[in-house]
């Protein structure tokens, strides 16, 4: 090796060591690869009410007297026989889903969040309340009524 590639991996080590990769990009590659599930269903998101226009099936919900709740959106997803509603709200820097699982069975319910999991209770009409969420990437996982393992798309609340 040479004085300029030996300067070219002193360099690169210094970088990586003073400026790597953001915490969020981090979490967001560890929860990607720790909790694939090759066999499982995807449930698309198909309406998100942030970037639903005139025609689309939601309006925009926005926080209006509250002074503290900084915004309400709703999000959709399909797949697999599992439809998944729920109203994202921001409080305060955290956020809460109030949702409903249609089409989804069993007793597992998870929330998947910076490479960690959450288990959600679901009531018996698949209805769910999680709170205190940090921002960032999540996605939901369940099963279908007929067994197969149903994950949402990542979204970044």
């Amino acid at each position: 090796m040479d004085n300029d590639d030996a300067l070219l991996a002193d360099l690169r080590r210094i970088a990586a060591t003073v400026d790597g990769p953001p915490d969020a990009v981090l979490a967001a590659a560890r929860a990607a690869f720790l909790t694939r599930d090759l066999d499982g269903e995807l449930a698309l998101l198909v309406a998100d009410s942030r970037t639903t226009d005139d025609t689309g099936a939601y309006a925009a919900i926005r926080a209006g007297t509250d002074q503290d709740a900084q915004g309400r959106w709703m999000l959709s997803f399909e797949g697999g026989g599992v439809q998944v509603d729920m109203e994202v709200e921001e409080r305060a820097g955290r956020v809460r889903l109030i949702g409903q699982f249609s089409g989804a069975s069993g007793d597992e319910y998870l929330l998947e969040s910076g490479g960690r999991q959450r288990r959600i209770e679901v009531d018996d009409l698949g209805r769910f309340i999680v709170d205190d969420i940090e921002h960032g990437p999540i996605r939901l996982r369940c099963h279908a009524v007929d067994g197969a393992p149903i994950t949402t798309v990542w979204v970044t609340i």
